[in-house]
């Protein structure tokens, strides 16, 4: 999996677009998330997308971190961990404030 994790992340489902495909994580935090897909993409994989925080939508930039594929033949979904390359101060401050307040 390359480089171990910077900071904690929380076991909470929010609800995200990787590109065009929407999801929920299924841990984040201040530094990125992961999500459960059925076609994972290659770590180094740039990224762009929105993730919804105390209602509102706001856009990201990220690369794929780590991917693990899954098994779509067994219907087992393939996990990816996603890296903020770029987020709004804003976002940052409103994801720090529900983390903390236990939004999931």
């Amino acid at each position: 999996m390359g480089q171990s994790r910077s900071s904690i992340r929380h076991r909470r489902r929010i609800h995200v677009t990787v590109g065009t495909t929407p999801v929920f994580t299924t841990d984040i935090g201040p530094g990125g998330f992961s999500v459960e897909v059925m076609r994972v993409q290659p770590p180094g994989t740039v990224v762009q997308g929105s993730i919804r925080i105390e209602g509102r939508e706001v856009d990201y930039a990220g690369e794929i971190a780590w991917a693990r594929q899954g098994a779509p033949h067994m219907a087992l979904r393939g996990r990816m961990g996603i890296r903020f390359t770029r987020l709004p101060a804003e976002a940052v401050l409103l994801l720090g404030a529900a983390l903390a307040g236990g939004l999931g």
